[in-house]
């Protein structure tokens, strides 16, 4: 089903232009996201998937107001909203979504505009969960250079952490380097 939302976004577009693709890695975890640029310009659509090789896989569907923080021109873009988030932990037969609360925000330095710093943050208590999911928190931090007008290279830090009945479990904790590519 993951791979099926995913392609589905492909005929769709992110969070600094029109449409983009990110994918990122480390030794034991490859997450992807494509997001897009819904009629409204400041609303932003994205679906995406974590897979953990040794404890399973996290979907989402997310829907963001995206602008800049402070008014006029700014180097700082900031977006808040939603995240349905499904998550299937190959360790124990418990899954289950939630309806995670969030955001993100992305500086580029003024002096030196092809490096960025941005991080998000997405959280889901009980009350919004549903399956087995009892809790759902997402962490990350990255800092990027752009290599090309419409691409970039990054090292991340990121902690995606699920709560269920029978216990909790963390689907990644740690670094990882990606690309991001909008078009």
């Amino acid at each position: 089903m993951t791979v099926v939302l995913c392609l589905c976004a492909g005929l769709a577009s992110a969070q600094t232009a029109q449409r983009a693709f990110d994918i990122n890695l480390n030794d034991d975890v490859v997450a992807a996201d494509f997001g897009w640029r819904l009629g409204y310009r400041q609303l932003h659509a994205a679906v995406g998937w974590l897979h953990n090789q040794n404890r399973g896989d996290v979907a989402h569907l997310a829907v963001h107001l995206v602008d800049a923080a402070a008014g006029g021109t700014t180097a700082l873009r900031a977006g808040l909203g939603l995240r349905l988030v499904y998550a299937n932990p190959d360790e124990s037969s418990q899954d289950g979504g939630a309806v995670a609360l969030g955001g993100f925000a992305r500086y580029v330095l003024p002096n030196a505009d092809r490096f960025h710093v941005a991080g998000h943050v997405y959280y889901a208590p009980d009350v919004v969960s549903f399956g087995d999911l009892t809790e759902y928190y997402e962490l990350g931090a990255r800092v990027g250079y752009n290599v090309i007008r419409d691409a970039d290279v990054y090292l991340g830090v990121r902690s995606v952490k699920t709560d269920y009945e029978a216990g909790d479990l963390s689907l990644d904790s740690g670094l990882h380097v990606g690309f991001q590519f909008r078009f």
